[in-house]
Parts: structure tokens; sequence; C-alpha cells
């Protein structure tokens, strides 16, 4: 009975840590390649939709016209707070899957990741700016 307790709390112990542990942001780095390019599968309404929100709100941030973006990709993300996978200093964010997206801009020859949360007029922001 005593190995059947100490086993219980043991798991139960492990499960504890396993939930407590930090959760590290997904990166998404575009590869480098001399192969030329495949064709990009067709974004399905949703990410057209954040596709279409946030070309502009970019270019209001990043101070160019909106001729001047250039969405490259639009991906589902899981991030793993309410920072949107980039926390800025000094600020607290609650520990909360925050489903959105990272949309993939070119704007005058740099490349951007936007983070966004999962609604078009929701929260951005440029998290390599």
């Amino acid at each position: 009975m005593k190995v059947l307790r100490l086993v219980t709390l043991s798991l139960i112990a492990a499960l504890f840590v396993a939930a407590c542990a930090p959760v590290q942001a997904p990166v998404a780095e575009p590869a480098a390649t001399d192969a030329p390019a495949e064709a990009a599968a067709p974004m399905s309404a949703d990410q057209q939709a954040m596709a279409d929100a946030t070309a502009p709100w970019a270019a209001e941030q990043l101070g160019v016209a909106a001729d001047d973006i250039t969405v490259v990709s639009v991906e589902a993300m899981e991030w793993p707070d309410s920072a949107l996978g980039c926390p800025q200093p000094d600020m607290i964010y609650a520990a909360v899957i925050t489903p959105g997206y990272q949309v993939t801009i070119e704007a005058q020859g740099t490349t951007y990741a936007v983070h966004t949360d999962s609604r078009p007029d929701g929260e951005k922001v440029i998290c390599n700016q």
C-alpha cells in the first residue's frame, strides 16, 4: 500500500513539474536556399482576412506606403502567452495559450514577422523590429 501511495505521489509531482515548465515560443525562420521556390499553398479565408488586415497595419507601424508591403506567408500559431511570442521588457502577460498567426511580410527589402492574435482586428506586434 505504501508503494502504491509513493508511486501515485511521484506521478502527481512529475505532472506538476511538467505543467510548470516554461514553454518556448515557436521560432519560424525562413530558410535560405538556392532551390527555386515552390508554389505556396492557397490561403484559407481566415488567413486571407488576417493578411488583408495586417498589411495596412504594418505599413502604418513601419511608416511606409501600403503598396510597399508584401505578405509572404500567414501561418496559424499557438502563442504560449498573451505576449504573442514576443514579450517586451517590464511587461506582465497572462500565461494562457493564445491562438493567432505569424504573418511574414516584406517591406522595402526587409522581412518582418508580425505576431497576431486570432482576430483580424485584434492585437498585432512586429516581433523583429
